[in-house]
C-alpha cells in the first residue's frame, strides 16, 4: 500500500514479513508502555540502550506514540482511516493493544480533568451496564447550574440511537457505591479476609491493628476531600455493574491488601487518619 515501513517488518515481494528482531523490540515497547506508562522515561531508557528506529534514529516519545497507534501491529491494514484485516502476521495480540490504549485513554482523562482544575468523577473508568457497556461521567448546564451524569460510550461517541442504554445521574449512583463501601469496610466477612491476608504477609501484626484503622476510615469516610474518596474507591473496586436487579460492586482483592498496608502505624495513611481524628 505505500508508505513507511513500520518497525517490525521488511518487504519480500511486495508482502511484509516479520523482522523478528524488530519485532522483539515492538513488543517491548508495548509491554513497557503497560508497566512503565510513560514514553519520556522510556525513551531516555532506549536512547541509553542505543535502540533505533527503523530509520536508525533515537525513538522519541512521539515515534513510540505514534507506533503505539499503528494497528499494523494487530494484523490490519489501515486505508483512508478504515483499517482491515491484512496479509502480514501481528506482532501483538488484541490483549496488548487494549491495555495500552486503556492506559491512553485513563491518561487523557485524567489530564483533561486536571486541565480544567476539577477532581475525576469517582467512578470514573469503573461502571458498567449488565452488557457490558462502559459508562463515562458527562455534564450538562441548566439555568446556570451543572449535573452530572454517566453516560453510555456507544452513545456518546455516535448517538443515541447506537446504545439501547440511557444517561444516568451520577449523584444517586455515587452515593450508593460509597454507601457500600462505608459498609463494606465494617463488614466481619470481609475484614475477616482481610486480616488472614495480612497475617501472611505480616504475622507480627495482631488483628486490633488492621480492624480498628479500617473501622475508623468508615468512620471518617465523609470527612474525605473528593480526591481522596476517588482514590479508595479506584483502589478498593474492580468494576460496578448496573443492571436491571440493581447494583454490584466487584472488589479488588488486592486492593483491601494494599488499603490494609497504607493504614498500617507509623504510615502516611495513619497520619492523616490521626490527623483528622484532631481535626474533629
Amino acid at each position: 500500500m505505500g508508505g513507511p515501513l513500520p518497525l517490525g517488518y521488511d518487504v519480500v515481494e511486495r508482502k511484509l514479513v516479520v523482522n523478528e528482531k524488530e519485532a522483539a523490540l515492538v513488543r517491548r515497547i508495548f509491554n513497557d508502555f503497560v508497566n512503565v506508562g510513560s514514553t519520556t522515561s522510556m525513551a531516555k531508557t532506549y536512547a541509553a540502550e542505543g535502540l533505533l528506529s527503523k530509520v536508525g534514529k533515537p525513538l522519541t516519545k512521539q515515534t513510540m506514540y505514534k507506533l503505539l497507534h499503528n494497528r499494523m501491529y494487530l494484523g490490519e491494514i489501515n486505508h483512508r482511516g478504515q483499517s482491515y484485516p491484512g496479509e502480514h502476521q501481528a506482532l501483538i495480540t488484541q490483549a496488548q493493544w487494549d491495555a495500552v490504549h486503556a492506559l491512553i485513554e485513563t491518561d487523557a482523562r485524567q489530564r483533561k480533568w486536571v486541565a480544567r482544575g476539577e477532581v475525576e468523577p469517582l467512578l470514573s473508568g469503573l461502571l458498567f451496564t449488565d452488557d457490558g457497556e462502559k459508562l463515562m461521567p458527562t455534564y450538562t448546564n441548566k439555568k446556570g447550574k451543572r449535573y452530572a451524569y454517566y453516560t453510555p460510550v456507544l452513545h456518546r461517541r455516535m448517538g443515541a440511537w447506537a446504545s439501547r442504554h440511557g444517561s444516568l445521574p451520577a449523584e444517586p449512583i455515587e452515593a450508593l457505591v460509597i454507601e457500600q463501601i462505608v459498609m463494606a469496610l465494617q463488614a466481619p466477612h470481609i475484614v475477616q479476609r482481610v486480616v488472614d491476608r495480612m497475617h501472611v504477609i505480616r504475622p507480627d501484626l495482631d488483628e486490633p491493628q488492621v480492624v480498628l484503622p479500617m473501622r475508623n476510615l468508615a468512620a471518617m469516610w465523609p470527612t474525605l476531600y473528593p480526591a481522596e474518596q476517588r482514590r479508595l474507591a479506584q483502589l478498593l473496586i474492580e468494576r460496578v455493574v448496573l443492571g436491571d436487579a440493581g447494583l454490584e460492586i466487584v472488589w479488588r482483592d488486592l486492593g483491601w491488601q494494599d488499603l490494609a498496608m497504607d493504614l498500617l502505624p507509623g504510615t502516611v495513611g495513619a497520619e492523616l487518619q490521626e490527623l483528622e481524628a484532631e481535626a474533629e
